[in-house]
């Protein structure tokens, strides 16, 4: 008996099995860049939770990939979050960044103002906050809708797709700089819509309530990194070089507005809020947006979409 005793209280204890990755959906727009120096520079590791970032070459595909589990969470615009959430299924808990001119209509040579797009074709995402920029743009030079042709474009496909299918399109870089190389040019920019296009960290709400403290990690690794990224821009343009598979040159965050704590805070601070500094304002604006056009039937409800209680205390 002694010898059992002894042998048993030198056997290990239980351990729960390790979890799984978070598997999280990140593009080619700056903001999303942050998860990759927080990777490399193993930031989600000293914060105790596995990350996998799952790169898209179109941004609208992850949306059926996360409402169907395969992927955990996503970096993706509050129109986008509207667009796809169903009963309380998914939630935003971070804002990433808000683009502040690194959103661009870029056009033919031969369109010089915005009047010049009558007629026209302008290539977007419908149904997105893409096509909601385009008539933010289209309303400021007093163009009609009825007045132009919208096609239905990602933002990745705009350099291939002037002139043959379209004439102006909306996009951000790489792909700017692209259509700039191949005579294009900007001719209007997100700059001229403060605050309307917030990128958001998403998870599903299964996620949350399941590993809270796995969320919690994960957005104390990504300040850390973006602290790290302000600190240090040139070793972290290399990382982000090296494992988006970019030039060096291509790399860079002009034009986008990256949010630390302190601005998370205070977007989430203002509910309703009376503009777009407030996010519960930008995200009212895009249910309006998708209810006129007859892409939503019914308004999500905006206090469980938008989840503050995720965040750091100050």
């Amino acid at each position: 008996m002694l010898v059992f005793s002894a042998l048993a209280g030198c056997a290990p204890a239980n351990t729960p099995a390790p979890k799984p990755p978070l598997r999280i959906e990140w593009t080619q727009w700056p903001g999303d860049w942050i998860i990759l120096v927080a990777q490399e520079k193993g930031f989600f590791e000293k914060h105790g939770v596995q990350v996998e970032p799952i790169l898209y070459e179109m941004f609208d595909q992850a949306m059926p990939d996360l409402a169907a589990e395969k992927i955990d969470g996503g970096l993706f615009v509050a129109g986008d979050l509207v667009a796809i959430v169903k009963n309380d299924n998914l939630r935003a808990v971070f804002i990433t960044d808000v683009s502040d001119g690194a959103d661009q209509i870029v056009a033919s040579a031969d369109i010089a103002t915005i009047a010049d797009l009558r007629g026209k074709r302008i290539g977007a995402a419908l149904g997105t906050f893409g096509e909601l920029f385009v008539r933010e743009m289209l309303k400021s030079g007093n163009v009609s809708l009825k007045d132009v042709t919208l096609v239905n474009l990602n933002a990745e496909a705009v350099l291939d797709a002037i002139p043959a299918q379209m004439d102006a399109g909306h996009t951000w870089e790489p792909y700017t700089s692209q259509a700039l190389a191949n005579g294009q040019h900007i001719l209007f920019t997100s700059a001229d819509t403060p605050g309307l296009i917030a990128d958001l960290l998403v998870f599903r709400t299964k996620i949350l309530k399941e590993r809270p403290e796995d969320v919690r990690a994960f957005i104390a690794a990504w300040l850390e990194a973006l602290e790290f990224t302000r600190a240090n821009p040139d070793e972290a343009a290399q990382i982000i070089a090296k494992q988006a598979g970019l030039n060096i040159e291509d790399v860079s965050f002009e034009g986008d507005k990256l949010y630390n704590l302190q601005d998370n805070l205070a977007a989430f601070s203002q509910n309703p809020g009376a503009d777009t500094s407030s996010i519960y304002f930008t995200t009212q604006l895009y249910i309006d947006f998708l209810i006129s056009t007859g892409n939503l039937t019914s308004a999500p409800d905006i206090n469980l979409m938008l989840d503050a209680s995720f965040l750091p205390a100050q």
